[in-house]
């Protein structure tokens, strides 16, 4: 037998929240909703889906690995050169390769917890070790953080917002964060959520790269976007470490559609402030009416809430997809009473909202 690294045995499967076929295969329903996995529940850019269709007939040519086009619309919007700026496919990738290019076996990471898995496991599979910080639902201290950085860190990573718990970390927190950070240890915020942050102290870390050469700011066309599908990530941060994710970077891994559909979706303003407008709203619905109910729901500065049911968190996830309603258990992030919900659409929310008062008056 071939064997495999032994890094391997220390990972455990990454855990997707359910797909709706997967849902309706189960219980032969006809109606699904899904408000588990943080999707733009108002689609794809419709200038994103035109610039996909208009791409068709040149999908047998490779697209270019640089995407200069992409990468310059990029550098535009956020005032950075485009020597600052790599894109992978998804986020994931670029995770994976600030894995690749910085982690060396017997490092450590450092990351607040609960959060995205794909940290932990990127961690993992490079031979180094993964230290979180933080339990449930209380935010983790920035300054507990830097407390747990040693010689042999890394890599620190922050979700800004964090999911699954929605809480952020204003400008001067993280300022005051990176001036405790040894230079050689890169600091990797994932702002994967950003453009739905309401709060006036939200920060703009963009503009403070020059500032902190060790910091490297992640974001994802996924959420907002609402290109998922076609999974583009992009990330800035100084020419030494975006030259070094380059030079390990698969050269067609972001496809031509996916390029065309990115810029042309970084361009439609009325389609990102529509899904604010409709998120911001949805999140004052779904906190109101879920306290009402008597559960607790922590505050958000995402597309979706989180929210603690208790005990019977699995048996309301259960209840809700027999019925057509997908979302998210937290037992995979530790948080086993506790579930996500992504903000959906108005008849969509309400649906759920139906659901949960009927399994709570059973």
């Amino acid at each position: 037998m071939v064997e495999p690294r032994p890094e391997l045995s220390k990972l455990s499967d990454y855990v997707p929240g359910k797909s709706i076929e997967e849902i309706r295969e189960r219980y032969g329903l006809k109606r699904i909703v899904k408000l588990a996995s943080n999707e733009n529940p108002l689609g794809a850019s419709p200038k994103a889906v035109e610039a996909f269709h208009e791409i068709a007939d040149s999908l047998h040519l490779y697209p270019r690995g640089d995407a200069p086009k992409l990468i310059d619309a990029i550098a535009k919007k956020y005032g950075v050169k485009t020597s600052q700026i790599v894109i992978g496919n998804g986020s994931d990738e670029i995770i994976d390769m600030v894995g690749k290019a910085f982690i060396r076996q017997g490092d450590n990471c450092v990351g607040i917890t609960p959060t995205f898995s794909v940290y932990k496991f990127t961690t993992l599979s490079n031979g180094a070790d993964f230290i979180g910080v933080g339990e449930g639902e209380v935010r983790t201290s920035l300054d507990d953080l830097a407390k747990k950085i040693d010689g042999k860190t890394r890599v620190v990573f922050i979700c800004n917002p964090n999911n699954p718990t929605g809480a952020y970390y204003t400008e001067k927190e993280i300022c005051d964060f990176m001036g405790k950070v040894p230079q050689d240890v890169l600091v990797f915020l994932d702002e994967a959520y950003a453009e739905f942050a309401t709060a006036s102290d939200y920060p703009n870390m963009a503009a403070a790269l020059d500032r902190f050469p060790n910091l490297f700011v992640n974001r994802t066309f996924s959420k907002i976007y609402g290109l998922a599908g076609l999974r583009v990530g992009y990330a800035m941060g100084s020419v030494e470490v975006v030259r070094a994710l380059w030079k390990i970077k698969p050269p067609f891994d972001v496809n031509q559609a996916a390029q065309v559909a990115a810029i042309a979706a970084l361009g439609d303003t009325a389609h990102v402030e529509a899904t604010c407008k409709m998120n911001a709203e949805g999140v004052e619905l779904l906190t109101r009416e879920f306290e009402a109910l008597g559960f607790k729901v922590l505050p958000t500065q995402a597309n979706f809430i989180c929210v603690r049911i208790g005990e019977r968190a699995k048996e309301l996830v259960t209840f809700l997809e027999s019925n057509g309603m997908i979302i998210r258990g937290l037992t995979s992030f530790g948080m086993p009473e506790h579930v996500r919900v992504t903000v959906g659409k108005p008849e969509e929310n309400a649906f759920l909202l139906t659901l949960v008062k009927k399994w709570c008056e059973a």
